[in-house]
C-alpha cells in the first residue's frame, strides 16, 4: 500500500477517523488501534507475510527478555549471537538466497536451480531495527521492554516498510510518557502539512520524470550505444529520482507519525549540498548511515586502529551497505565505490591537508577563496555520487559498467542518445531545488515534529529566504 496511492489515502482516512472517535471515549485505546491498523497495513499486499512479521517480533522479544533476565555476560552474549543470527538468516533466505545461487552458478559453472522467493516488503528495515534493539539490550541500554511497546516500535506503519530506521532510544521513551492517545488539531495540521509536501515531491516533482529515466536505462540494457552525455544524464537524473522519491517517503513517514504524536528522526538533509563525501553520508539516509557506523564500522575498528584499518573498515562497511540495498553485484560495486570515495576523503584529511597548512589558512581567511573551495567540493562530491548511481540503478552489472565507462570518456563516444538529449534540459530545475532552496526538515524545523533536528544546522538557510519559507501553522 504505497503512500502515494488512493488506497492508502482511504486507509489513512479510516485510521485517523477511528483514532479520533476512540479518543473521545477511551484515551488509551488509540495505541491498540494503531497497532491493529499497522498490522493490517503490512498484510495488505501478501497477507501470509504478516505471520513472518509477527513471528519476528515475538522471537526478538523473547531474546530481549532473556537478556534482561540474565546477568551472566557469557549467556547474554550467546543470546545476542543467536538473535542476530536469526535476523540475518531471515534476510539471507528471503533476500539473498537466489543471488547466492546465481553467483555460484556463474563462478563455479554450476547448474543449481534458482529459487523463486517473493521478498517480504520492508524486511530489511524492520530486521535492522530488531538487531539494533538486541545490541542496545546487550549493552545495557534497555532496562525494560513491554510486549505491546515492542510491537508498536517495530510495526508502526509510517516507518515499517521503508524507514526511517528508528532506534529504541528514539521510540520507547516516547511510548513510556504518552498517556492520552487522542487526536490533537495542531499535531494533525502539522502532520498533514509535512505529509503533503512529501506527497507533492513524489507525485508532482519526480514521478512524471521517472519514465524518461527508465527509458534511458532500458535503451542501454538493450545494447544501444552509450555516450558520455548519456552516462552523465543517467547518473544525475537517477540521483534526483532516488533523492526526491526516498526523501519524499521519509517526509510522509514523519508527517504521518506526528499526526498521532510520535516523532520520527530526520533521514535526509540536503545531501547534494555536501562539500565532501563524508558530509554526504551524514545527510543521506541518516538513520542507515548511523546504523552502519555503530554496528559495522566501529566494531570493525574504524577510526580507532590506524589508517589502514579505517580504510578496510570503510570498504567492508560500504560494500555490505550496498548489498543491503539489493541482491546484485551492481549494488556491491556501488557500495565499494562509496567506500573508496570515503577512504580517499580520509587519506586526504590525514595525509594531504596537514602538508598544505599555508594554503589551507589562506583559503579560510579569504571569503572569496572559501566560497570557491566550497563550490568545488560540492561539484566534486555531486559528480562522484552521480557516477556511482549508474551502478545502483542499472538492471545488471554490465549495463552499469557501460554507463561508467562512457562517463569516464573511455567509450570514445561523446554524442547524446535522443532520450538523454531530452533529459539534460530538464535537470536544471532539480539542480536549483537541491542547491538553492531549504529542505523539508529546515522548513518544518520549528514545528516540533522531527527528532534530532537540533543536530543539524537549520536556522540560517530558511532565514536567508525569508520567514515565508519557515512553516507557520
Amino acid at each position: 500500500m504505497v503512500f502515494a496511492s488512493q488506497a492508502f489515502l482511504a486507509f489513512l482516512a479510516v485510521v485517523v477517523g477511528v483514532y479520533w472517535l476512540l479518543g473521545l471515549r477511551h484515551e488509551r485505546a488509540g495505541k491498540a488501534w494503531l497497532i491493529a491498523a499497522s498490522l493490517f497495513f503490512y498484510g495488505y499486499w501478501v497477507p501470509v507475510y504478516l505471520l513472518l512479521l509477527v513471528a519476528s517480533i515475538i522471537v526478538n522479544f523473547a531474546v530481549v527478555q532473556g537478556m534482561l533476565a540474565n546477568a551472566d555476560a557469557r549467556r547474554r552474549a550467546w543470546l545476542l549471537t543467536i538473535g542476530v543470527a536469526l535476523n540475518v538468516g531471515l534476510i539471507a533466505y528471503f533476500k539473498y538466497l537466489a543471488f547466492l545461487v546465481e553467483s555460484l552458478n556463474f563462478f563455479a559453472a554450476a547448474d543449481l536451480p534458482v529459487p523463486d522467493i517473493v521478498l517480504p516488503i520492508g524486511i530489511s528495515f524492520f530486521t535492522f531495527q530488531q538487531i539494533g534493539l538486541l545490541v542496545d539490550t546487550w549493552k545495557g541500554r534497555v532496562a525494560e521492554l513491554k510486549f505491546w511497546d515492542h510491537v508498536f516500535f517495530i510495526a508502526f506503519y509510517p516507518q515499517l516498510i521503508a524507514g526511517p530506521i528508528v532506534s529504541q532510544r528514539e521510540m520507547l521513551p516516547q511510548l513510556a510518557v504518552i498517556r492520552r492517545w487522542i487526536l490533537e488539531p495542531r499535531r494533525l495540521a502539522v502532520g498533514v502539512a509535512i505529509f503533503s509536501v512529501g506527497l507533492f515531491k513524489k507525485t508532482m516533482l519526480i514521478d512524471p520524470f521517472a519514465p524518461h529515466i527508465d527509458s534511458l536505462y532500458s535503451a542501454a540494457a538493450r545494447g544501444e550505444a552509450v555516450g558520455a552525455l548519456d552516462g552523465w544524464a543517467a547518473g544525475v537524473s537517477y540521483g534526483f529520482q532516488v533523492y526526491f522519491d526516498f526523501s519524499a517517503y521519509s517526509d510522509m513517514a514523519i508527517g504521518l507519525a506526528f499526526m498521532f504524536g510520535i516523532r520520527l528522526p530526520l533521514n535526509f538533509f540536503s545531501p547534494y549540498k555536501s562539500s565532501s563525501i563524508r558530509m554526504f553520508w551524514r545527510r543521506w539516509h541518516v538513520t542507515l548511515s548511523r546504523f552502519l557506523r555503530d554496528l559495522l564500522f566501529i566494531p570493525l575498528g574504524g577510526s580507532r586502529n590506524g589508517l589502514p584499518r579505517t580504510v578496510a573498515a570503510l570498504l567492508v562497511t560500504m560494500g555490505l551497505g550496498g548489498l543491503w540495498h539489493g541482491a546484485g553485484w551492481q549494488f556491491v560495486v556501488w557500495g565499494l565505490l562509496h567506500g573508496a570515495f570515503l577512504a580517499v576523503n580520509h587519506l586526504w584529511i590525514r595525509l594531504a591537508l596537514p602538508r598544505m597548512g599555508p594554503l589551507v589558512a589562506a583559503v579560510r581567511e579569504s571569503p572569496h577563496l572559501s566560497r570557491i573551495a566550497q563550490a568545488a567540493g560540492v561539484l566534486l562530491t555531486f559528480g562522484a555520487v552521480s557516477f556511482a548511481w549508474v551502478f545502483f540503478r542499472a538492471p545488471d552489472f554490465d549495463t552499469g559498467l557501460r554507463f561508467a565507462t562512457a562517463m569516464l570518456g573511455l567509450s570514445g563516444d561523446f554524442s547524446a542518445h535522443p532520450i538523454a538529449a531530452g533529459i539534460l534540459p530538464k535537470l536544471l530545475p532539480y539542480l536549483l531545488i537541491v542547491w538553492c532552496l531549504p529542505n523539508t526538515m529546515q522548513i518544518f524545523a520549528r514545528s516540533g515534529a522531527i527528532l534530532n533536528i537540533d543536530d543539524y544546522i537549520v536556522s540560517h538557510e530558511p532565514a536567508r529566504f525569508g520567514r515565508w519559507l519557515s512553516f507557520q501553522p
